[in-house]
């Protein structure tokens, strides 16, 4: 422990001793070191972390694969009853729980504001292991009956940001959406739901589905799947035995739904592939999440580029220490000649290395809680800022330490082998040749070129990145962007009925074209570049579609003026207006790819299509054709698309708003939302946008990439570019009396400087024909991350080597021109 303990001082007292060395490497590391933890930290958070309950890895989440008859509402999930079928006749679940996030309009008397909340079984917490910080939680009695439960649980966050932790807020009345239920209880610190990027803020009895979304109250139909099952795997049963239990039982339930009237006008074809659908069983104790789906391809690559840079990172430290070992050439020697072994010189060097590593570690923390919060800013999902925290937790620490020590092995360890060789008499006479040189200089021109390579690889991704983010700012999304706002508004979360909410939206939209400034508005039930969308089976007049074909096109109930307002093109028939007002005859629009798809060579005016697959016959008339659009994201085909009349939907339900202005959008904010205000203070207003930031959010993974590609690429090339400048300006002082000797004999300046940068641009070349075939293999992995380019596109590999080359030959003409400048006589005189 002594001797330790002295190495420990010691090396304090020699980096001390080498200030300028010891900042730039502690810099160096401290930026490579921060980027690795910044992504680290998110790939916890995002893919690695469990949920906060009680043995999270006995959780699995129940879902079933094959084809579903029926309406589907998000991935993996199932219907009310085939939770409670799976509830009650399992044999390997110590319980089985549902949940569905969903938001509400909450009110404690003031104005209700939209609230993320989530719909949970019973059973929940009990299942889970969550326990109460104040009051009680749900138990089975409270998921008795539809309507039957008015009661709320508080999530521990809310509960102090709404109500400030009082203890009196148990028994106290929100109104959701208009109807009263009562605070029970809330739950403990820490848990935020089974959604990630999604925290809940109240939890409500499924039971009480009609209150919470009385848009769509399809509690008990089997035929509606829209609920995320979990089970809770008994001690000592294998998911695969379970899975093998769980399939037995769903095999028996969609034998008997098959009996259902519901089937009879299904094909024989469909039903037997509605029968020969099975349950899955998937690990839940991570809980389900479309953002981990969408984050993981590009998470993985970010921290692969983050570890190239760590690496360029290391190699810049390792060249600094061969450097340095040049000047403590006698010191080691002499320690070397007094008895030291080779080992306690090693063991010296290491630790000094070690504590190098330590202290860029630690400033790296600074570096990595800067670069999480700039990440948040370009997360794809709002709610990520707060799910996500930009300080390192423990597990962030923990992970610093450790990359942080096996960087000190990776760049010290050459360096003090190299040191730990030197030839005593050579060194003890201050000769030549030694560590500075010979093998030495050898050492760091191959790291210096190594960086190169990494540093192009690194350019290379960020350049393909950034065109692809490029290629998709350019694509035509089919509407018109400028002058647009977007909002949402739905008034059954205030109470309204479905006829009321009808005729509130037809006042919106005479109230909002009439106010100066607006040019026309119309709405629509699914949102444009939103996270929703709707698929509907149809049947198309005098088309047969064939065995295992479904025509299930994009969907969307809209208003008259939604193409004028959108700036969609017309391309036949016309548009809605108020003869389909909803008593009037069923019509339709269709999309320029349907019509091709379904009616080619011919005009699909005047055709009829039919909803579902039960529809008696084709009763909806086409009355339009429009041109094509990109409506959930602009890297999508072209979908086939059906428009519907929103007067003529049975069942209302939330619109997205668009107000077409001729002044700049985000004047007319505050006017929409006042007049929206004058129809109905108690209905709020949510994401209003415009759409150019709609369609910049809808890039936002895209532009997280590029940006984060170009950051780390522009880092990697800085830290080589460096390297190879200090190897450059060394070598140009360790040659200077050659190059004294070359000039006195006649040499001219020009040539000097031709040899030196000969010299660089020879280094340089070397990693980038390193680089050349590495980045054109790894670069198809980034294929699923690109748009509208090729992963190995011959001009962008090009562009970033000519690019890396013509900076490095900068970083080497400042050495290169003073070594052409000097005076013969005076480095001779010197020598």
């Amino acid at each position: 422990m002594l001797s330790w303990s002295r190495d420990l001082w010691f090396g304090l007292r020699a980096l001390g001793r080498s200030p300028l060395f010891t900042l730039v490497a502690v810099i160096s590391l401290a930026l490579g070191i921060g980027a690795n933890t910044a992504i680290f930290t998110l790939i916890d958070q995002v893919l690695l972390r469990a949920l906060p309950v009680h043995e999270p890895e006995r959780l699995v989440l129940i879902s079933t694969t094959g084809t579903h008859i029926g309406s589907t509402s998000g991935l993996n999930v199932l219907s009310y009853p085939m939770y409670k079928d799976f509830r009650d006749q399992n044999e390997f679940f110590s319980g089985v729980l549902c949940s569905r996030p969903n938001s509400v309009a909450a009110s404690t008397g003031g104005a209700a504001e939209i609230t993320e909340g989530e719909l949970v079984s019973g059973n929940y917490f009990q299942v889970l292991g969550i326990r109460a910080a104040a009051g009680r939680l749900f138990t089975p009695a409270d998921e008795t009956s539809p309507g039957a439960n008015p009661v709320l649980v508080l999530s521990y966050d809310y509960w102090h940001s709404r109500f400030r932790g009082d203890p009196a807020a148990i028994g106290q009345t929100i109104r959701i959406n208009g109807f009263p239920m009562t605070v029970v209880g809330v739950a403990e610190p820490g848990y935020h739901g089974l959604m990630l990027g999604y925290r809940p803020k109240l939890y409500i009895p499924v039971t009480m589905k009609r209150y919470a979304t009385p848009s769509w109250d399809y509690l008990e139909d089997r035929r509606s799947r829209w609920l995320h099952v979990y089970g809770r795997l008994k001690k000592g049963v294998d998911i695969r035995q379970a899975e093998a239990s769980i399939r037995t039982l769903h095999k028996q339930i969609v034998n008997q739904e098959v009996q259902d009237p519901y089937f009879n006008r299904v094909t024989p074809y469909n039903r037997q592939r509605f029968l020969a659908s099975y349950a899955v069983l998937t690990p839940g104790g991570q809980g389900f999440s479309g953002l981990r789906r969408m984050m993981e391809m590009p998470l993985k690559v970010l921290m692969g580029l983050v570890g190239i840079v760590l690496l360029i990172a290391c190699a810049n430290v390792s060249n600094l220490l061969v450097a340095r070992a040049a000047g403590r050439r006698k010191e080691i020697a002499v320690r070397l000649a007094l008895g030291a072994g080779r080992w306690r010189v090693v063991r010296q060097l290491l630790v000094e290395s070690a504590l190098v590593a330590l202290a860029g570690g630690a400033l790296g923390l600074l570096v990595s809680y800067g670069s999480m919060r700039g990440i948040l800013l370009l997360a794809p999902v709002e709610q990520a800022r707060e799910a996500f925290p930009a300080a390192p937790d423990a597990r962030a620490l923990l992970f610093t330490l450790g990359i942080s020590l096996a960087a000190a092995l990776a760049f010290g360890l050459f360096p003090a082998l190299q040191a730990s060789s030197e030839n005593l008499a050579a060194a003890m006479k201050d000769q030549a040749g030694s560590i500075a040189g010979g093998r030495g200089s050898r050492a760091r021109k191959v790291l210096v070129a190594a960086q190169v390579t990494l540093s192009l690889i690194l350019l290379v991704g960020s350049a393909l990145f950034v065109q692809s983010l490029r290629n998709l700012r350019q694509v035509d999304p089919g509407f018109r962007v400028t002058n647009l706002i977007q909002f949402t508004v739905d008034p059954q979360l205030s109470g309204y009925e479905n006829e009321r909410t009808r005729e509130f939206y037809r006042l919106l939209r005479r109230r909002l074209e009439a106010l100066p400034g607006v040019e026309s508005a119309a709405l629509a039930r699914v949102s444009i570049m939103g996270q929703s969308g709707w698929n509907n089976h149809i049947i198309v007049e005098g088309y047969q579609a064939g065995d295992g074909e479904e025509i299930r096109p994009s969907m969307n109930a809209v208003s008259p003026g939604y193409l004028k307002t959108l700036g969609i093109e017309l391309k036949a028939g016309r548009e809605f207006d108020e003869r389909e007002h909803h008593a009037g005859a069923p019509a339709a629009l269709v999309n320029e790819s349907f019509a091709k798809r379904y009616f080619p060579g011919r005009s699909p005016l005047g055709r009829r299509i039919g909803i579902g697959r039960r529809a008696a016959a084709a009763d909806i008339t086409i009355i339009g054709v429009v041109a094509d659009a990109h409506y959930q994201n602009l890297r999508e085909e072209i979908p086939r698309q059906v428009f519907l009349p929103g007067d003529q939907q049975e069942r209302q339900s939330s619109m997205a708003v668009y107000v077409r202005t001729s002044l700049p959008a985000r004047q007319m904010f505050q006017t929409v939302r006042r007049e929206v205000a004058n129809i109905d203070a108690r209905i709020p207003i949510y994401d209003m946008v415009t759409m150019e930031d709609q369609l910049d959010r809808s890039l936002a993974l895209e532009r997280m990439v590029a940006y984060l590609s170009s950051a780390y690429g522009l880092l990697a090339a800085l830290l080589a570019v460096i390297g190879l400048y200090g190897v450059t300006a060394y070598g140009v002082t360790r040659r200077a009396r050659e190059i004294g000797i070359r000039m006195a004999l006649g040499a001219e300046a020009g040539a000097v400087l031709r040899m030196v940068l000969g010299e660089v641009l020879l280094l340089a070349g070397a990693g980038v024909a390193a680089a050349l075939p590495v980045a054109w293999w790894l670069a198809e992995y980034a294929r699923s991350q690109l748009y509208g380019i090729e992963p190995r596109d011959p001009a962008t590999i090009a562009l970033a080597a000519f690019s890396l080359l013509a900076v490095a030959a900068a970083a080497g003409a400042l050495p290169a021109v003073k070594a052409s400048r000097q005076n013969p006589l005076e480095v001779l005189r010197y020598e």
